[in-house]
């Protein structure tokens, strides 16, 4: 026998049971590799596979086939230090393997590719095969709760003004979209903010019986106060919910106003009645896939108005505008036509549009949490964060605005803008390694390619993915691991004590050492070293010849400490920055590999179609305000086309998304569909 045959022989003989043997793709698999880090030579974390029985009868095989079907899912296993990978077809044989067998013995499993922060698990070459095209749309009809802007539009439009206070604002975390579906709830304190809100806005429509002109200008045009009253309601409504009221709704309106009048007198009844316009569900909760509307796969099509009211929230985050509303009620051409027509005239001239593509940059990025990270001040540079992140807004919407290659451009460009109003008080140029004598200007900045090429060089970027005093590795690894390469990373475990060692003497490199026992690196092997070649900044995002390891700080506060000084200045103040990382096991033969220096890898990720489709899903998710599944396969591959076909236009990229099947049907089902057996 050889090698192979050999370890596959020995694993059965192991497992001293037939059924395994019985599928000789899983045993293959088990034995060439498994069974050299987890078998009778060697039990890395202290497992052994070769004994682990497939029949999973006992309450502890099941829990560690579950860690095996994890540890696939995340691409943990195989090491990065193995001999042999898996393909991903391979690794999901295996995967619907143990799925179906705990199934069997009633184990439910998570479908994690549907939550938050996990759609990457949805494998990414099935998504962007041709042999795909053919699956339908398989998500069913959503709802989620509205945003904070377009809270603040509808209580405007219902004569709140621009109001001070927003409930939905203060449920906002960094991190992923923020218009992921069903993110954010509706809390009691919220609806009683709401409420609050809304009663407010009634008032101001009756303050001073304005409401009785309106009344009195109808019943002079031979309309009854009861009509005129009506017809008041009718307006509002169509006003705050972009809907004329249905008799229904107008019944019960009409009933709230008069009880109200009867109790506490006019005009306290139409107050009452305006302000349960705003307080309906509609009005709070985004819904869609109402309609009737079916093709010829059975699926549901949105109606005229929730594809408008769509629309209108994917691209200005506002309800939509009555020109909209018309043109989707009054179109000739097709559904389809109608979006991209409809989606190009929001982008030429809503002003909300331009600010929405940015939001997606600023989320996608996450560079706005530059602004809370916290800087101790040093000679000669006073941090602002405010400053630096406007500087890479700026940036952003300009490329956006030329609309050209633009995915390639933030992550290569040299030209960065220097905040014009913050560098006499606050040393922004030094962020960038400018002079102090740098004189302001409007226009974009050239600065060498050998300091900064892109965002990830952007000083905002290089503080928002650092801490408070150093720069973090494994963050910005991690950014790269799932935002650029599409991969996955396990969340840390609740056991393990994620701190480096405290020793100011060594330098970031050594001690992410820690990080290297078998137990971390499975995970820290697709992070850190992603992330050490932006070692050539610090976590000013100033660039750097050279890590300092002991400050003047560090000194300063070991005054008191005769003993912890006395080794502070014995050690080197600063020592040469090593640069240099590499892209293992990211599923992608032709990115893996050692990296030279940051500008190596980020060349290289700005070539790669691989990256440029896995920026196309995060484009998806932001405007779907969902993952993606199976059934999107022919949309994201048509979007991505798009974007190639119009030279990197983000716009282009967006219509298409915003036309797309996935935009306009809905699944008749609840839930969102899983990975079958047929995408082995």
């Amino acid at each position: 026998m050889n090698g192979t045959t050999t370890g596959r022989f020995l694993f059965c003989l192991c497992l001293g049971v037939s059924s395994l043997c019985a599928a000789p793709d899983v045993s293959q698999f088990f034995a060439t590799y498994c069974i050299d880090c987890h078998g009778p030579d060697k039990a890395k974390g202290k497992i052994r596979l070769d004994t682990l029985s497939p029949a999973m009868k006992t309450e502890k095989d099941a829990e560690l086939w579950h860690r095996v079907l994890e540890s696939l899912q995340f691409g943990e296993m195989p090491s990065d230090k193995a001999k042999k990978f898996p393909t991903r077809a391979e690794s999901r044989m295996i995967e619907g393997w143990i799925t179906t067998t705990l199934a069997q013995r009633g184990d439910t499993i998570e479908d994690k590719s549907v939550e938050e922060g996990y759609g990457n698990l949805v494998p990414h070459e099935l998504l962007f095969s041709p042999k795909e095209r053919a699956r339908t749309v398989d998500v069913g009809a959503r709802i989620w709760r509205i945003s904070p802007e377009t809270l603040a539009s509808m209580l405007k439009n219902a004569g709140g003004g621009v109001s001070r206070t927003n409930p939905f604002e203060l449920d906002q975390p960094h991190g992923n979209f923020t218009d992921y579906k069903g993110k954010y709830l509706l809390n009691s304190i919220m609806t009683e903010q709401v409420a609050e809100l809304a009663l407010r806005a009634a008032e101001s429509q009756t303050a001073d019986n304005r409401h009785e002109r309106h009344i009195k200008g109808m019943i002079d045009r031979g309309q009854t106060r009861e009509q005129a009253l009506q017809e008041l309601l009718k307006r509002h409504h169509q006003t705050v919910l972009r809907r004329a009221p249905s008799e229904k709704d107008l019944e019960r309106l009409t009933a709230l106003m008069k009880r109200v009048d009867d109790e506490l007198g006019e005009p306290n009844g139409l107050r009452a009645a305006y302000a349960s316009i705003i307080l309906t569900p509609e009005s709070i909760f985004r819904y869609e896939g109402t309609g009737a509307v079916k093709n010829e796969t059975g699926l549901t099509q949105l109606t005229n108005s929730e594809l408008a009211h769509a629309l209108a929230f994917a691209l200005t985050d506002r309800p939509p505008e009555k020109a909209l509303l018309l043109a989707f009620e009054e179109s000739q051409t097709s559904t389809r036509e109608t979006l991209r027509e409809q989606a190009k005239i929001l982008l030429d001239e809503h002003r909300y549009a331009a600010p929405r593509l940015l939001q997606f940059f600023q989320e996608y990025f996450d560079y706005e949490k530059a602004n809370d990270i916290f800087k101790d001040r040093q000679k000669g540079h006073a941090h602002w964060a405010p400053a630096l992140v406007n500087d890479l807004n700026q940036l952003i919407t300009h490329v956006l605005e030329e609309d050209r290659q633009v995915f390639r451009t933030l992550l290569t460009t040299s030209k960065f803008f220097v905040h014009v109003n913050s560098y006499k008080d606050y040393h922004s140029p030094l962020a960038y390694n400018l002079p102090h004598d740098f004189k302001p200007t409007r226009n974009l900045v050239s600065l060498p390619k050998e300091q900064r090429r892109g965002v990830l060089t952007h000083p905002a970027w290089l503080v928002a993915h650092s801490g408070n005093f150093d720069n973090d590795p494994i963050h910005r690894g991690l950014w790269i691991r799932k935002k650029l390469l599409g991969g996955n990373v396990p969340d840390v475990p609740i056991t393990v004590d994620a701190k480096l060692p405290d020793e100011p003497t060594w330098t970031l490199r050594k001690r992410l050492e820690v990080t290297e026992a078998d137990q971390c690196y499975k995970c820290h092997s697709k992070m850190n070293p992603l992330g050490l070649p932006f070692e050539q900044w610090d976590h000013f995002g100033r660039y750097q010849l050279d890590e300092i390891l002991v400050s003047t700080q560090e000194r300063t506060v070991a005054k008191e400490d005769s003993e912890r000084l006395a080794i502070l200045d014995a050690a080197e103040q600063t020592a040469p920055v090593v640069a240099t990382g590499a892209v293992l096991n990211s599923g992608v033969p032709e990115l893996d590999g050692p990296i030279t220096d940051p500008f190596s890898l980020i060349e290289k990720l700005a070539a790669s179609e691989h990256v440029e489709q896995v920026f196309v899903r995060h484009v998806f998710r932001f405007f779907m305000g969902r993952n993606e599944t199976l059934g999107d396969a022919r949309t994201l591959q048509d979007a991505h086309q798009a974007y190639v076909d119009h030279d990197g236009s983000m716009r282009a990229l967006v219509v298409s998304l915003l036309s797309s099947d996935s935009f306009v049907y809905r699944a008749n089902k609840s839930g969102e569909a899983k990975i079958d057996d047929d995408t082995r």
